[in-house]
């Protein structure tokens, strides 16, 4: 079995907001089928897009609708995420708890930042509490507009690269902040191989073994000194505890994140709709890992398969 964790589906009336890709359902099932993937967790990414209004609890309850209506359509082929912004509210957060037990969403996409707030923020904490409680994998996906896009408008910059950052900056933030520490049943689905969070894991570590020197500050870079310390572990343990996706076209990367997390918390991801990579060109980067085949069926099914709570795989 192949289970892809990184797909973007949406309702239809929506379409002048993103690629056509996007919101034609039978289209993909059609390219699925074709290559050879089962079973597809969809999400919708334009919960961090504020200038385009999406983010509003009435267009959450839109997207959760076509959500449970699409899933409950091709109930053998695609599986239904929520979406959320974590430090929202009570209102937003009984949305995603009423998507999860009545819409049969299996998982809950969230951004790691929103306006100005990130992973960090103790607002966020009762969601996290529930994600824990529920034992939901909750998706994290980089928004649309990201810190230092001004720099970024050329060579699609925010995309290749923005977007990526803003997710290592959210995690290390999330890591430093001691989020894992408090809430360590949560399971983080990072897209695109979390940013760059398993290939800064050491460089991260080394900070917080730094800490105590508060002297040291060569550059005079304000705000340079270290926070409160509140871990018990070092963070490379923490990112230890994340799960990340495929999606990344570079294998190498993909070996970095295995060495790093480990097989047992890495997942098949192709972010099809809407990036119009071949299906088969994702799947073609799992099979030329040089790992066991064990190791590959974790990745294409066996991991996934756990945290959606599926019987098989």
């Amino acid at each position: 079995m192949i289970i892809d964790l990184h797909s973007h589906l949406n309702p239809k009336e929506w379409s002048k907001t993103r690629p056509p890709s996007m919101f034609d359902v039978e289209g993909y099932i059609a390219a699925q089928a074709e290559a050879g993937i089962d079973l597809t967790l969809f999400s919708n990414p334009l919960v961090g897009r504020p200038n385009l209004d999406l983010t509003s609890l009435e267009n959450v309850k839109k997207y959760h609708e076509f959500a449970a209506e699409t899933a409950a359509k091709y109930p053998k082929s695609l599986v239904a995420s929520a979406v959320c912004i974590p430090w929202a509210g009570d209102e937003y957060l009984e949305e995603t708890r009423r998507a999860l037990t009545e819409g049969g969403c299996k998982a809950v996409l969230i951004n790691p930042s929103y306006r100005g707030e990130y992973l960090d923020s103790e607002r966020a904490f009762p969601f996290y509490q529930l994600m824990s409680e529920m034992d939901v994998p909750v998706l994290l996906h980089p928004p649309g507009e990201t810190i230092g896009q001004e720099f970024m408008q050329e060579y699609r910059l925010v995309e290749m690269i923005g977007r990526p950052m803003e997710t290592t900056l959210g995690l290390a933030r999330m890591v430093y902040a001691g989020v894992l520490e408090k809430f360590p049943r949560l399971k983080m689905v990072c897209a695109h191989l979390g940013g760059a969070i398993t290939i800064l894991a050491g460089r991260i570590n080394y900070g917080y073994e730094e800490r105590s020197k508060t002297g040291y500050n060569p550059f005079g870079i304000v705000g340079n000194d270290w926070g409160p310390d509140c871990l018990t572990k070092e963070p490379i343990d923490y990112i230890a505890m994340l799960y990340v996706d495929t999606v990344s076209f570079h294998q190498p990367g993909v070996m970095c994140a295995l060495q790093t997390v480990g097989a047992d918390h890495v997942v098949f991801g192709t972010d099809n709709p809407p990036v119009q990579v071949p299906l088969k060109r994702s799947l073609k980067l799992i099979d030329d890992l040089p790992v066991p085949e064990e190791t590959k069926q974790k990745i294409l099914s066996g991991t996934a398969a756990k945290l959606l709570k599926m019987t098989t795989a």
